[in-house]
C-alpha cells in the first residue's frame, strides 16, 4: 500500500537538500581557499650547518672550555633542533638541513656558535631570502638553571633560543605581502636555473652589487628547459632529504649523552663561578697548596677529561659516521661515500653533468 506525500513536503525536502549541498560546496572551497592562501605564505627554508666558531689559535681553546670536536658536532647538531621547532610550528614550507650553503634556496639561514656550554648559549643568527633581503642579523642567548637538569630528552635545555629565532622569522615573514613572497620563491627558482644553465637563464634575472636580485621576467610554464631545471632541483632536494634524515638520526642519539655532559659542565660552571667568588671575598674554603684546594682542582680536571673523552667519542661519530649514499638519476645509480659535505658536492657536480648532457650546454662553472 502506498503513501502520497505532498508535493510541498517533497519541495521543502528537495529545498534543505540543495541548501546542504550548496553548504557544503561552500565549504570546500573556503577550505580549498583557506589552504590556497597558506601555501602562498609559505616559504621553503634551507639551515645550513653553523660555523662551530673554533679559534684558530688552539692554545685559546682549554681556556674558553672549547673542545673542538664537541663543538663540531654542535655545529650540526643546533641547525636539528632549529629545524624540528620550525617544522612544528607550522609556519614554513619545507625546512632542510644543508651540508653546504644554497644560496638559491627561498630562505638561507646561517648561524655561528659564539658561546656554548650547559650555562649559556650564543648563536650569532643571519637569514636571507632568495632576493637578498636580509631578515635577521641578530644574536641570540639562552640561560639555563640548574632545575632544567636532567633534560628529559627530546626537550632540548636551550629549546627557548630555537623558539625565539622561530618567532622572529615569522614576524617578518608576516610582514611580506603574497605578492612578495611569491616573487621570493620564483627569484629562487631562476637564480638556481641561471647557476644551472646561465646562458639561458641569466637574463631573467637582475642584481646589483650589493647582492639583491630582481626578477626581469619568467620563462613559459611550459617551457622544456625549465621542466629540466626543476626535474634536477627535485633531484638535488632528494638527496638533502636524505641528507637530513642521516642528521636527524645522529642528533638523536647523540642527544642523551651531550645533554648529560652539558648537565656537567654547568654544574662545574657553576662550581667556577662561586669559587671565584671566594676568592675575590678572601673566604675560600681552602689556602693556596691546602689539601680542600687541591682535591678541588683535581675534581675539576678529572671530570673535564673524563666527560671531553666520553663526548669527544661520540661526537666522532656524530662528525664521521656517515653511511655511503645510493642516488638514481635518468636510470643511472650512482654511489656516494665520504663526509655529507663532500658527498653533497659531488652530487651536485654529476647533476650538472647530466643537465649538460640532456641539454647539450657547456657544464655551470
Amino acid at each position: 500500500m502506498y503513501h502520497r506525500i505532498p508535493l510541498s513536503i517533497v519541495r521543502l525536502h528537495l529545498s534543505v537538500l540543495a541548501v546542504c549541498v550548496m553548504a557544503a560546496v561552500y565549504l570546500c572551497l573556503q577550505v580549498s581557499v583557506a589552504q590556497s592562501s597558506d601555501d602562498d605564505n609559505f616559504v621553503d627554508v634551507g639551515l645550513v650547518i653553523f660555523d662551530p666558531g673554533i679559534p684558530v689559535d688552539k692554545s685559546t681553546h682549554s681556556k674558553l672550555g672549547i673542545f673542538p670536536e664537541i663543538r663540531k658536532a654542535e655545529a650540526k647538531y643546533m641547525p636539528v633542533m632549529l629545524r624540528e621547532t620550525l617544522i612544528d610550528s607550522g609556519d614554513w614550507g619545507v625546512v632542510r638541513v644543508l651540508p653546504e650553503p644554497l644560496e638559491s634556496s627561498e630562505l638561507l639561514v646561517t648561524g655561528v656558535i659564539v658561546h656554548s656550554d650547559g650555562q649559556r648559549l650564543e648563536l650569532q643568527i643571519q637569514a636571507r631570502d632568495a632576493t637578498g633581503a636580509q631578515w635577521l642579523d641578530k644574536a641570540y642567548i639562552g640561560t639555563t638553571t640548574p632545575s632544567v637538569y636532567p633534560v628529559n630528552v627530546p626537550v632540548d635545555p636551550y629549546s627557548q633560543v630555537y623558539a625565539q629565532i622561530a618567532a622572529d622569522l615569522l614576524a617578518v615573514r608576516r610582514q611580506k605581502s603574497a605578492s612578495q613572497l611569491s616573487e621570493i620563491r620564483e627569484v629562487a627558482l631562476m637564480r638556481y636555473a641561471s647557476e644551472l644553465a646561465p646562458e639561458v637563464f641569466a637574463s631573467y634575472l637582475s642584481s646589483s652589487a650589493a647582492g639583491m636580485y630582481t626578477l626581469q621576467r619568467l620563462p613559459a610554464s611550459d617551457d622544456p628547459m625549465l621542466a629540466r631545471v626543476v626535474r634536477i632541483r627535485n633531484q638535488e632536494y632528494l638527496f638533502i632529504d636524505t641528507v637530513d634524515e642521516q642528521y636527524a638520526r645522529l642528533a638523536e642519539e647523540m642527544a642523551p649523552t651531550y645533554n648529560l655532559w652539558r648537565q656537567y659542565g654547568a654544574e662545574q660552571a657553576d662550581y667556577r663561578d662561586e669559587y671565584q667568588s671566594r676568592v675575590a671575598s678572601k673566604t675560600s674554603q681552602g689556602r693556596r697548596g691546602s689539601f680542600v684546594a687541591l682535591e678541588q682542582t683535581y675534581n675539576a680536571y678529572k671530570w673535564s677529561k673524563i666527560h671531553e673523552q666520553d663526548l669527544d667519542e661520540l661526537a666522532l661519530g656524530f662528525n664521521n659516521e656517515v653511511a655511503p649514499t645510493q642516488m638514481e638519476v635518468s636510470g643511472t645509480v650512482f654511489k656516494l661515500s665520504g663526509s655529507l659535505d663532500t658527498q653533497y658536492i659531488e652530487w651536485r657536480e654529476i647533476l650538472q653533468r647530466i643537465f649538460a648532457l640532456e641539454t647539450g650546454l657547456p657544464p655551470a662553472p
